[in-house]
């Protein structure tokens, strides 16, 4: 009897979001970090006040795709206290 195959998960495409914005580049360096799991998801997530312009909505796939990446081969990062995801923290003090 065959065993079952794990599923084999494509690896993200970063080429045309660093393309676009360089500065993300600094993902590939903190990658399977804490630091790398907030970067990401601070990118997604309104920080400064109701002015984040955003990201077109081909990079914000790509970018949600590296956090959901990130959390699946890094799970012990997922679960960090940090719960930012509305950006309204300085409305609920």
């Amino acid at each position: 009897m065959n065993a079952p195959q794990p599923i084999k998960l494509k690896r993200t495409d970063t080429a045309s979001l660093f393309q676009r914005f360089p500065h993300l580049s600094a993902i590939d360096l903190m990658w399977g970090s804490r630091e790398c799991r907030r970067y990401i998801f601070r990118l997604m997530t309104d920080t400064r006040g109701g002015a984040r312009q955003g990201f077109p909505p081909e990079h914000a796939r790509t970018i949600m795709s590296l956090l959901l990446e990130h959390d699946r081969n890094f799970p012990q990062f997922e679960n960090d206290g940090e719960d930012n995801r509305w950006g309204d923290q300085h409305l609920r003090r």
